[in-house]
């Protein structure tokens, strides 16, 4: 009796210090639309594309801590959700909160005095969160 007392011990004791490092990675999961289409133009200010915050992962994000980098002919463009950094600007459409990405919201990126894109153009681009995080969705797009 007393060898069943210490192996439940061990177990609970192993369990409570372990608690913390066994959390399930936080997963954001966003849609891709390139909804202005047949707008590029040499114009800089030219809606790329949308992103929408899918509900599947449960969580809003913290604009904050959202980074897009588009790459395009060998060349890399830095977004913001400044309006006044970057060579492209992550635009809130709608949402209650101007400080987070919330579910079901969609975001506008856009060129930021850098023409991007001028007609039809293949982006590449990587979208990544919170440290530790994940963001999953598409990573390619035929601009037009």
């Amino acid at each position: 009796m007393s060898r069943d007392w210490f192996v439940l011990i061990l177990v609970v004791l192993f369990s409570l210090s372990t608690s913390g490092c066994m959390s399930e990675q936080e997963k954001f999961y966003y849609s891709l639309d390139d909804g202005d289409k047949e707008t590029n133009s040499e114009q800089t200010a030219d809606v790329l594309f949308t992103l929408t915050l899918e509900e599947k992962g449960g969580f809003e994000m913290d604009l904050s801590e959202l980074m897009i980098i588009i790459t395009h002919d060998a060349n890399t463009y830095h977004c913001s959700t400044s309006d006044t950094e970057g060579d492209c600007s992550v635009l809130q459409a709608s949402g209650a909160d101007n400080s987070s990405w919330e579910l079901g919201e969609t975001l506008h990126v856009a060129e930021n005095g850098v023409n991007i894109c001028s007609h039809n153009c293949i982006l590449s681009f990587t979208i990544s969160g919170p440290e530790g995080s994940e963001v999953v969705g598409p990573t390619i797009l035929n601009s037009s």
